[in-house]
C-alpha cells in the first residue's frame, strides 16, 4: 500500500477530502536547501484535493485540519501508470507508422498527433469506466490528530 500524508479539508458520511502538497522527488535529497532544483521544486509545488473513502474508520472521530494518511494499492498505481504512458505512446506510433505506409511523411506526422489524441481519448474513457472501481479509490489508512484535537 503506498501512502501519502495530507491535510483533512472536508468531511462526508463516508469520505474525507484531502489536500496533500505535490513535491518534487528532491524534498528527500540533502543538497536541497543548495540546489537550484529543489528550490524550482518548491517554487512549482501545488497541492491536490483527493477524496478518500472512510473504509471503516468512523467520521465523527475526524476533525478538520486533521492529519490523514491516505493509501492506494501498489498493483492500482502501477497499472494505472502503465495505462497513462504506454496507450498514447503505443497508439502515437503504430498511426505514425500506418500514416507512413499509406500516404509518406505527411501522413506519419498526422498520424502521429491522430494517434497521440486517440491514446489520450482511450485513457480518458478507460478513467471514466473506473471511476466507481473501489480498486482505484484510496482510502482513509489513519488519523495523525491536529495539536489542537482533543
Amino acid at each position: 500500500m503506498l501512502e501519502e500524508r495530507g491535510r483533512i479539508v472536508a468531511i462526508e458520511s463516508d469520505a474525507v477530502w484531502v489536500e496533500t502538497i505535490q513535491r518534487s522527488a528532491c524534498n528527500g535529497c540533502e543538497a536541497k536547501s543548495g540546489c537550484g532544483t529543489g528550490l524550482l521544486g518548491d517554487f512549482f509545488s501545488s497541492s491536490t484535493r483527493v477524496r478518500a473513502v472512510l473504509n471503516g474508520y468512523p467520521a465523527d472521530k475526524i476533525s478538520l485540519n486533521d492529519t490523514a494518511v491516505i493509501g492506494i494499492t501498489e498493483s492500482a498505481l502501477t497499472s494505472s501508470t502503465l495505462l497513462v504512458y504506454l496507450l498514447p505512446l503505443v497508439s502515437l506510433v503504430l498511426v505514425a507508422l500506418l500514416g507512413d505506409y499509406f500516404f509518406a511523411e505527411a501522413g506519419a506526422v498526422i498520424g502521429a498527433l491522430m494517434g497521440l489524441l486517440g491514446g489520450a481519448l482511450g485513457v480518458r474513457w478507460y478513467s471514466r469506466r473506473q471511476a466507481a472501481n473501489p480498486t482505484f479509490t484510496p482510502v482513509l489508512l489513519r488519523i495523525e490528530p491536529s495539536s489542537g484535537h482533543s
